[in-house]
C-alpha cells in the first residue's frame, strides 16, 4: 500500500471520533423562522421517520457550529453566516484537511470583476470518510489593491451569489442545495456546504474522487462576470457542451444534448446569459 494511502487511512481512524461528534451535535444556533425548528420547516417530502427525527432532535438540542439538519435528505447544511464567516479563505487552509478528516477534490477560480478580486471555489469528496459524502461552494472577495492573497467572506450580501448544486455518489443522487424541504435554505450564499450522512465515499483514498460528481449552477451579476468565470473553467479543462449541427439531408433533427452524469467536465451558459452550469468529476487542484 502506498504511503499516501496509509496516511489517509490512519488519519481517518484518528479523526473518526471527533467527526462523529461533530455530525451528531452540529446544528442551528439561530433558526431561520423564530419559534419554529429550522430542520422541521417542511415544504414537501415524506415523513423522515423516528430515526431521522432523532438526529434532528440532537441537532437542535446540542447545536454547535451554526449548521442545520435536513432530515428529509439526511444531510447537514449551513446557515448564513456561521462562525467560518469571520475566517475568510486563503491557500493555507487547504494544507491540512486531514485535521478535520476531509479528503476532497478542489477547483479554484480567481478573476477580477467590479474592482474586486474574486475567488470562487468548489469542493467534493469524503467528509469523515465513512460518515459523509458531500460538497461545498465558497464565494470570497478581496480588494484588488490588497497585496496579501487572503479573501474575505464579504459582509456585503451584494457580493453573494445565487447558486444550486446536486451531489452524486456512485451514480446515485445524494442531495441538492438549496434544499427542496427547508424553507430557510434559500440563496444567495457566500458558502454553501452539504454533507450526506452515512454515504460512504468509497474512493476517498484516490485523487480525484471520481465516484463523487457535482452538478452545479452559479448565477453571476451579468454576462461579463459569467464569461470571466468560463475563461477560468476552460483553463481547468472544462469545455462547452455544444449542440450538434442539423443535417439538412436528415429526416429528423439531431437529439439535443443535455448536461448530466454522462457529460463530465462540460459547461453551458444558461439562457439568461449570466448563469453557468457545469458537471464536475475528474479534476482536482487540491493537495489531497
Amino acid at each position: 500500500m502506498k504511503k499516501t494511502a496509509l496516511t489517509r487511512i490512519l488519519c481517518a481512524l484518528l479523526c473518526a471520533v471527533l467527526l462523529s461528534g461533530t455530525f451528531a451535535m452540529s446544528a442551528s444556533a439561530i433558526p431561520p423562522t423564530a419559534g419554529t425548528p429550522a430542520s422541521v420547516q417542511k415544504v414537501t417530502g415524506d415523513d423522515p421517520g423516528f430515526f431521522r427525527r432523532g438526529f434532528d432532535f440532537l441537532f437542535r438540542t446540542f447545536g454547535l457550529l451554526g449548521f442545520i439538519w435536513d432530515p428529509y435528505q439526511f444531510t447537514m447544511i449551513n446557515q448564513k453566516p456561521v462562525f467560518q464567516f469571520a475566517l475568510g479563505f486563503n491557500d493555507f487552509y487547504g494544507v491540512f484537511p486531514w485535521a478535520v478528516n476531509v479528503w476532497a477534490d478542489e477547483i479554484i477560480t480567481e478573476f477580477n470583476y467590479g474592482g474586486k478580486d474574486w475567488r470562487i471555489q468548489f469542493w467534493k469528496g469524503g467528509y469523515g470518510v465513512f460518515l459523509a459524502t458531500g460538497g461545498e461552494i465558497g464565494i470570497y472577495v478581496k480588494d484588488e489593491n490588497m497585496p496579501l492573497k487572503h479573501y474575505n467572506a464579504s459582509l456585503n450580501q451584494n457580493d453573494w451569489l445565487n447558486l444550486r448544486y446536486t451531489i452524486y455518489n456512485r451514480g446515485k443522487e445524494l442531495f441538492t442545495r438549496p434544499s427542496p424541504y427547508l424553507t430557510g435554505d434559500v440563496g444567495p450564499y457566500w458558502w454553501a456546504p452539504g454533507y450526506k450522512f452515512l454515504s460512504i465515499c468509497t474512493d476517498f483514498i484516490l485523487s480525484p474522487r471520481k465516484n463523487v460528481v457535482m452538478d452545479a449552477t452559479v448565477e453571476f451579476k451579468d454576462d461579463k462576470m459569467a464569461k470571466l468565470f468560463i475563461k477560468e473553467m476552460e483553463a481547468k479543462g472544462f469545455t462547452e457542451l455544444k449542440q450538434p449541427k442539423a443535417d439538412k439531408k436528415a429526416k429528423e433533427p439531431p437529439a439535443k444534448l443535455e448536461l448530466g452524469l454522462n457529460t463530465p467536465e462540460k459547461y453551458q451558459l444558461c439562457e439568461d446569459g449570466k448563469s453557468v452550469r457545469f458537471v464536475w468529476q475528474n479534476i482536482n487542484e487540491g493537495i489531497f
